[in-house]
């Protein structure tokens, strides 16, 4: 039997989901976006579906919503919509982002002709926030951070990072990216005045689709992304139903979902010690994902032991599926490892019908892997 532990990078659809997609894409198959009755039809429904969404995430502050196909194309949409909304102003990120936030804003800052400035991270994945404060001035327009990190899983305080832009920075706007996050930990919309927030289908086990959501005042700025200079793909209607659908359903159990996630990874660390497998655990239970386990096994290299355990059927990742290789690790660099501890991390990640055996099963199988290395 395979076992599948790489949920940070998709999740498997269940049975339901994937009957609930067939049903949608069977009935909403046309061009939201055109005049004729079937294209009305999609609009509408896609409509309804966004403001569930919003509703599921924002309660009663509610936010606005651009659907995307993916989690990309949502960080894309939301640099891009940033940008236009706050056409002065410098950029301020960390060294910890996922390659898709990193990038958009690379390619925002010299497109834009934005300066951009990196906070530096502690060796726990924290981000600095001393540095991150100093970064800040009137000058800034965008401070664009992770609530969940892709690899690690270390979450970052964003209600003490609002407290800080209030200070600093009141006018710039707060992009969080919390594709690891939805559906998974609470989002502190609310509590850290984010402005702009993203969802991505795969990470919660849906086909595709993905979201970002933002606050009302930035419409205009977000909507001509999409309508008017297209610089992103028209949703597919069918996914992004699919997807508001079950975040909805995510959310109304999510804090014992989180709890069992704890308690797999609880068991792998038990396993993981029977075994004799020495690791070094990169963020503390406490103050990463429940459902990410990061660790680093030098001397032995990550994606040698992923490959390796191939032949057990096991999926896991060396760090996160956009960077996996090259160079070693940038959040493991950003965060003072050696560089050839950089090459050796194990990335574990769990979703809702992972079991206690598999823990086992995957330990044991870890542990042959390293003893045949």
């Amino acid at each position: 039997m395979s076992i599948y532990l790489d949920n940070a990078a998709a999740c498997p659809c269940d049975s339901d989901t994937i009957d609930f997609f067939r049903a949608v894409m069977v009935r909403f198959f046309a061009n939201q976006e055109s005049m004729g009755f079937h294209g009305a039809e999609c609009a509408n429904a896609l409509k309804e579906s966004g403001a569930r969404l919003s509703a599921a995430l924002c309660g009663t502050d509610t936010g606005d919503l651009i659907w995307t196909n993916t989690g990309t194309g949502a960080l894309l949409t939301a640099v891009q919509g940033a940008m236009v909304h706050a056409p002065k102003g410098d950029i301020v990120t960390s060294p910890l982002e996922h390659p898709a936030l990193a990038h958009a804003l690379f390619r925002a800052a010299g497109q834009y002709g934005r300066t951009l400035h990196f906070s530096k991270a502690e060796q726990d994945g924290k981000i600095n926030l001393e540095s991150l404060e100093a970064l800040l001035n009137e000058k800034t327009a965008l401070v664009a951070l992770h609530h969940v990190q892709s690899e690690t899983g270390r979450i970052q305080d964003l209600k003490a990072i609002r407290e800080i832009l209030d200070r600093k920075a009141p006018r710039a706007l707060f992009l969080a990216d919390t594709i690891q996050s939805a559906g998974k930990i609470r989002i502190p919309w609310s509590g850290a005045r984010l402005d702009i927030m993203t969802v991505s289908g795969q990470k919660i086990g849906c086909p595709s689709g993905g979201a970002l959501v933002y606050r009302p005042a930035l419409h205009k700025s977000m909507a001509c992304i999409r309508s008017l200079e297209h610089r992103i793909g028209r949703c597919v209607p069918a996914a992004a139903m699919t997807l508001a659908n079950r975040l909805a359903e995510l959310l109304l159990e999510i804090d014992e979902n989180a709890m069992y996630a704890a308690e797999l990874k609880d068991t792998l660390r038990t396993c993981l010690a029977e075994e004799g497998v020495t690791y070094r655990q990169t963020v503390k239970a406490a103050c990463s994902s429940p459902y990410i386990l990061h660790m680093t096994l030098p001397p032995y290299q990550g994606a040698i032991l992923t490959r390796a355990l191939h032949a057990y059927e096991i999926s896991v990742a060396p760090g996160s599926a956009c960077e996996s290789e090259g160079d070693g690790s940038p959040a493991l660099r950003a965060m003072g490892y050696p560089a050839a501890e950089t090459h050796c991390a194990l990335r574990v990640s769990t979703w809702a019908d992972n079991t206690v055996e598999e823990m086992r099963t995957f330990s044991r199988a870890l542990a042959e892997c390293i003893r045949n290395y």
